[in-house]
């Protein structure tokens, strides 16, 4: 099938916003895009039109509400908020913390919800974050889960991997289950654990986050254990749904 140059170039100008850019102009997202300026300003121009893209006061542009709808579209679809949503609201009672579901995409995991227990912790994690699933509790609980073979070809060329330590890391947690990881924030651990939807098919992960300081001994085992099993709650319940039971 004919590729259409010319909607590779508007996709790849709306995926040059990422959560830490927001707002960027035209002279921005021409060259974070690769489009010649002039055909990035007439894009952006229609993408506006469309409601796409925003133009910000004062100059440059932001994602536009039109995106807002379709993303609730697919999160819908995939069913996983709605599975998850009654065991992260009891992983949040039993444990405390912060509770996050991440979906994986390639190799990053998007964050769809999260449930705030204790304020005082603040997180990077919020809807709508795309982060390297290799730097993540819920990526690396989901890595662990695919071949080597398929993560190093996910990662292939992604800047500071120690691809050895990062495969030795995801055996451990295919072994037990679940995986700690303090790789995302300084001074925040993250215990995740697995989600699969139909098909035993590896879709994301459901962690609590905690400062690190915080969970050891005792603590780190009730975490461990609570987490595990409301990960296969979530996962059964999403078996279910994809079944219309």
């Amino acid at each position: 099938m004919a590729r259409v140059e010319s909607v590779a170039k508007a996709a790849r100008i709306l995926h040059a916003f990422d959560p830490e850019r927001r707002t960027l102009t035209v002279r921005e997202l021409a060259a974070r895009s690769g489009c010649p300026r002039s055909t990035c300003h007439a894009i952006c121009a229609t993408l506006v039109d469309e409601q796409l893209l925003e133009r910000v006061p004062g100059g440059g542009y932001r994602l536009g509400p039109a995106l807002a709808e379709m993303g609730g579209q697919v999160i819908e679809r995939t069913g996983l908020v709605e599975a998850a949503t009654p065991s992260m609201r009891g992983l949040s009672r039993a444990v405390g913390g912060e509770v996050h579901l991440g979906q994986l995409v390639g190799r990053f995991v998007i964050y769809l919800i999260r449930i705030e227990h204790d304020r005082r912790l603040p997180m990077r994690n919020r809807m709508g974050l795309r982060a390297p699933a290799h730097l993540t509790g819920c990526g690396k609980a989901a890595l662990a889960q695919l071949d080597p073979a398929r993560v190093r070809s996910l990662l292939a060329g992604e800047p500071g991997v120690d691809m050895d330590r990062l495969l030795a890391e995801l055996a451990d947690a295919r072994r037990t289950g679940y995986v700690v990881s303090d790789s995302f924030q300084r001074g925040v651990a993250s215990v995740a654990a697995p989600l699969f939807g139909p098909g035993n098919t590896v879709v994301g992960g459901l962690s609590v986050a905690q400062p690190q300081r915080t969970l050891d001994g005792a603590r780190r085992r009730r975490v461990q254990a609570a987490v595990r099993d409301a990960a296969a709650q979530t996962s059964e319940r999403l078996r279910t749904l994809s079944l219309g039971i």
